[in-house]
């Protein structure tokens, strides 16, 4: 018989049947799951065209090329002095957290993320039985991260740190220097710190916590081609961690996550990065747009470089529904502790005219 507990278990997510429905819509603007509304889509369909994989062999020799193109990649831009030893994939960064918990997480593992976060990860954790607590983003901070106050919490009873950066939903970077403190004191307690950089491509690149994993032992990054490269529906994901790490990682992984075409359009677009280096900076002028027009009680602290806010509004019990009946599909907030359906998630738009028209009309 199925275990009760499993039987019983929900998953947390923020998009309902409804908003996934009205995605098919040709009359609803997007602005819920994490892509890159400036990327054009003749770059990827160019190196879709240009892939020369053989796709009736398993993905072995691509993801060796691949982790040859990513070492460059880190190597050139944040003379990060990595190895072939430091980097495994995944089926996204939901796919590294689902192999990652399985040899991390166990009925009691107590585990320090920070709210709000991305549900799934709590979902993760509460699937594997384990105990998941959380350093608050205050209101009255207006959600701004203390890194001060996230140190407090710090201690011997918790086995793992999980923060994102930027933090999904508000959007907010997070200062190296301010993620190194962590690392630092999590490892006087052997805690693993992970660092979910998931929509780390929109922040500048020395930001990135993976120049801190040849330095200590207990951080682990994850990053994803999905968010900013435009490949959401080729799942890759991908981690650099220390070796030891990563040798069990690779034991219990599920093996070839993503197929060898996907890692060769992604191996070309690696090679090709100059060339969406225009979308960050599109990014930044539209929420500059944004955020003059709106007042700014109506969003949590972020920062203009990525392509994700959170809005608040105490006029409706469900914000998403209300943007929904004026043609903008967000993420609902109801999943997110801390939140309610009083905020939610928006991720900007090609089409951001009409998207601040109706934020003024309805804030």
């Amino acid at each position: 018989m199925i275990n009760q507990y499993y039987k019983n278990f929900k998953v947390r997510d923020y998009m309902d049947n409804e908003a996934l429905n009205n995605q098919l819509s040709n009359n609803m603007i997007d602005c819920s799951l994490g892509t890159n509304p400036f990327l054009e889509d003749d770059i990827i369909k160019k190196y879709i065209l240009e892939s020369n994989c053989e796709i009736n062999k398993y993905p072995i020799i691509e993801y060796e090329s691949l982790k040859d193109e990513l070492l460059k990649f880190w190597e050139k831009y944040s003379n990060c002095d990595l190895n072939k030893k430091n980097i495994s994939f995944g089926s996204g960064v939901m796919g590294i957290l689902r192999n990652i918990s399985e040899f991390l997480i166990q009925e009691g593992t107590m585990i320090l993320g920070c709210a709000p976060q991305f549900p799934r990860v709590i979902s993760e954790v509460e699937l594997k039985k384990g105990i998941y607590e959380y350093y608050s983003l205050e209101e009255k901070n207006n959600y701004k991260f203390v890194v001060s106050d996230f140190m407090d919490k710090i201690c011997s009873k918790y086995d793992i740190i999980h923060i994102e950066n930027p933090n999904n939903p508000t959007g907010q970077i997070i200062n190296i220097n301010d993620i190194e403190k962590i690392v630092i004191e999590a490892s006087k307690y052997d805690i693993i710190v992970i660092v979910d950089e998931a929509y780390g491509d929109y922040m500048p690149v020395d930001n990135s916590s993976i120049s801190l994993v040849k330095k200590y032992k207990n951080i682990v990054v994850l990053r994803s081609a999905s968010k900013f490269y435009g490949l959401p529906n080729h799942r890759v994901g991908y981690l650099f961690a220390d070796e030891e790490f990563i040798k069990i990682y690779n034991e219990i992984a599920i093996p070839f996550a993503f197929s060898d075409l996907s890692a060769c359009i992604f191996k070309n677009i690696l090679k090709n990065y100059k060339k969406l280096e225009y979308t960050k900076s599109k990014v930044v002028e539209v929420n500059k747009k944004i955020y003059k027009e709106l007042d700014k009680s109506n969003y949590l602290y972020t920062s203009i470089e990525t392509p994700i806010f959170t809005i608040k509004s105490n006029k409706y019990e469900n914000l998403s529904k209300e943007l929904m009946n004026n043609g903008i599909i967000a993420e609902n907030c109801d999943n997110f502790i801390n939140l309610n359906g009083n905020y939610a998630r928006i991720r900007i738009t090609k089409d951001y005219e009409k998207l601040i028209k109706v934020l003024k009309q309805l804030l």
